[in-house]
């Protein structure tokens, strides 16, 4: 019997933010000439202040930053069984690059938060 690890369900926010985190890696992915930070950092300013109004804000960040983080590794991985397409990779590349750099600032974010909830 296989097992199968599953995902914790997001709750409507954490769903809610990482419906904002897709489009971002979306766009990113499509758009060659937007530049990655200045994207990031607005959509990681968004979910911060709204992850600053909840008990669990910080909770909620990591399993955000951990969605992300297990989507590109899937992403990456479909990417190398990929057949080579010079278009389709710079675009898939781009949407892991994106999914990555959102993945780790959120669990960077969730330690400020907790950080400053243990502080309080």
């Amino acid at each position: 019997m296989e097992l199968i690890m599953a995902l914790p369900r997001l709750t409507g926010l954490e769903y809610y933010w990482f419906g904002k985190s897709q489009s971002l890696v979306s766009a990113y992915s499509r758009h060659r000439s937007m530049e990655l930070g200045p994207a990031v950092a607005d959509v990681v300013l968004a979910i911060k202040i709204d992850a600053k109004t909840c008990y669990t804000g910080h909770q909620s960040l990591r399993r955000l930053a951990e969605r992300l983080d297990n989507e590109s590794v899937d992403a990456a991985f479909m990417e190398a069984l990929a057949v080579p397409n010079d278009g389709k990779n710079v675009e898939n590349n781009r949407r892991v690059e994106a999914m990555r750099c959102l993945s780790s600032l959120f669990f960077v974010t969730a330690d400020e938060l907790q950080a400053e909830k243990e502080r309080l």
